[in-house]
């Protein structure tokens, strides 16, 4: 019979790696998606976040910016939630989170006391202006987003269920002791 660590499919959705695929996609799809909600609701509390770094200076670009981060942010999460497409929806959150915390960084070496505007007026994890705090908090948001990219769909996933199950009789009688006659 074939050797459990060759299977792949939906039907070993139990290992170890799957669990971290779904905790991984589960966790940052979904803090991604309740901060886009917060966000889209308020367009404007979006631009003034996004004017207030100063590095653009563009206001049709920023109007623009704070309409298409916070759909960026629900599509990305959802698709992470659902493990639909999930690599693709991981990098492009990881992607913004790279550009979030290039932009914490910039603020912090110009002295800015800027306050974050991740899920709208709400503190959830880090409160007062932005700091290391948001930085850890990114660097997890990171790592949890890390884990599907890496390890693909996982338990649960949208992706895994287009794919035909392995078959564990694949190398049935590879082995001299096991060759038919």
């Amino acid at each position: 019979m074939a050797d459990a660590t060759k299977l792949r499919g939906p039907q070993n959705a139990g290992t170890f790696a799957s669990w971290l695929s779904l905790i991984g996609r589960l966790g940052a799809g979904q803090v991604f998606i309740f901060a886009g909600l917060i966000k889209v609701a308020d367009p404007a509390e979006v631009a003034r976040s996004i004017q207030a770094f100063g590095v653009v200076e563009n206001d049709s670009l920023i109007s623009l910016a704070a309409y298409i981060i916070p759909w960026t942010e629900i599509i990305a999460g959802v698709l992470l939630v659902a493990g639909l497409f999930t690599r693709a929806a991981a990098t492009v959150i990881l992607l913004m989170l790279i550009g979030f915390v290039a932009l914490i960084l910039n603020a912090m070496n110009k002295g800015q006391e800027l306050t974050c505007g991740c899920f709208g007026k709400i503190e959830l994890f880090c409160s007062g202006p932005l700091g290391k705090c948001n930085l850890i908090q990114d660097g997890v948001f990171a790592a949890l987003a890390l884990m599907p990219l890496v390890l693909g769909g996982g338990r649960a996933s949208a992706d895994a269920l287009g794919k035909a199950p392995a078959d564990p009789y694949a190398d049935y009688g590879e082995d001299e002791d096991e060759a038919f006659d």
